[in-house]
């Protein structure tokens, strides 16, 4: 009698518990606990395959969100929650559930909150953005989905959306340099580790050649010098994804008006030929050469000290050992760099631009006249 009494609650607990979450997300997946959300806070499936995430704030704190999306009546919910302390991650809806997290987006994109409560001093903490910066990388590749501002935006970016997260406190720029960080370790080794290719005998400059919509090391250095000119926002580059969108034509473009060339928008070789020369006439005070583990010269000591002014280190000792290999890495994460630790092209005209920073051009200039005046602002738009 025992057993026939157990069998119908087994039964009608199997009919009433939500769908699973996945079983065995792939192993590039980040440590996450599941907790399921009520069943009356998602949708069975998917009407549209998944091309965008979106991040939320919670206004709340961790066990809130969490009994909020539990909540039968709440109608709420979404697929992953960030812990702010420590980065933990919990998963309430599977990726293939639809979670109801972005109204019009819901059926297209995953939902990641993270938790945030001025009220009670919870903060977004670095712990936090990392290991959501990770899950973003993971769900990216697992479906294809670049890894950009236009596919990874906010809550109150959703078209018709009424919702302002995630706030002005959420640091964009920071987070996609993580995100580019990690994506680009997950791409093929080959292409990932490839020699920027460059300007022959000026290791600053990339070569010509670069189109719109191009994604490489290449455009990356090109948004770099141009950061350091003066042509683009050291901020933007950072967490830009090396992307040669709309605003890396817009400042070639300026460029190019700046030094009376043809005003094509694209990086030909007369364009690659003028940014040699624009960079030599305005030296920066970083090592030329390339740099690695166990040299030591003074080249060494200039690369800490740059960094050591930057707070990456703490000494300068002209021995490039592991200390400032970490703090190269560092360095070269916070900007969107692929992180070996190793001192490049890249990372020198970063560095450059870090070091003296310039605000962007406003107005086309003449060759003639300061080309580091004035301001844009332009907010965040992919590259």
């Amino acid at each position: 009698m025992r057993w026939v009494a157990v069998v119908p609650i087994v039964l009608a607990f199997a009919l009433l518990a939500p769908s699973p979450a996945l079983a065995a997300p792939p192993d590039y997946y980040p440590p996450i606990q599941y907790v399921p959300a009520a069943r009356g806070n998602y949708d069975v499936g998917r009407t549209e395959p998944i091309r965008a995430i979106v991040i939320h704030e919670t206004d709340g704190t961790w066990l809130s969100a969490t009994n909020w999306f539990q909540n039968p009546r709440s109608r709420v919910s979404a697929h992953y929650l960030v812990r702010a302390w420590d980065g933990g991650i919990m998963q309430f809806v599977a990726e293939g559930d639809t979670a109801y997290q972005a109204r019009a987006a819901n059926p297209w994109s995953i939902g990641i909150e993270h938790e945030y409560d001025p009220r009670h001093a919870i903060p977004h903490t670095n712990a936090q953005y990392r290991s959501s910066a990770l899950l973003v990388c993971a769900i990216a590749k697992r479906y294809g989905i670049p890894t950009d501002r236009a596919h990874i935006i906010g809550h109150n970016e959703v078209p018709g959306t009424d919702h302002s997260d995630p706030g002005p406190t959420w640091n964009w720029n920071y987070y996609m340099s993580l995100v580019n960080a990690c994506s680009w370790q997950q791409r093929a080794q080959p292409v990932a580790r490839a020699r920027v290719r460059t300007v022959a005998d000026q290791g600053y400059v990339p070569s010509a050649g670069l189109e719109f919509d191009n994604i490489s090391d290449e455009v990356l250095l090109l948004q770099w010098d141009l950061a350091y000119l003066g042509f683009m926002d050291s901020g933007e580059v950072a967490g830009g994804g090396s992307r040669y969108g709309p605003l890396t034509e817009e400042a070639l473009t300026a460029f190019q008006v700046a030094h009376v060339l043809p005003q094509t928008g694209s990086y030909d070789d007369i364009t690659a030929s003028a940014l040699v020369q624009a960079v030599l006439a305005a030296p920066a005070d970083v090592p030329l050469q390339d740099l690695d583990l166990e040299a030591e010269n003074d080249d060494v000591a200039r690369l800490q000290t740059a960094l050591q002014q930057l707070g990456y280190m703490d000494t300068v000792t002209g021995y490039y050992g592991d200390i400032t290999l970490d703090a190269v890495s560092s360095f070269q994460q916070d900007n969107g760099i692929y992180a070996t630790g190793t001192y490049g092209a890249i990372t020198r005209m970063a560095l450059a631009a870090r070091m003296h920073p310039t605000t962007v051009a406003s107005e086309p200039v003449t060759e003639e006249f300061d080309i580091r005046v004035g301001f844009v602002a332009f907010g965040i738009l992919p590259y």
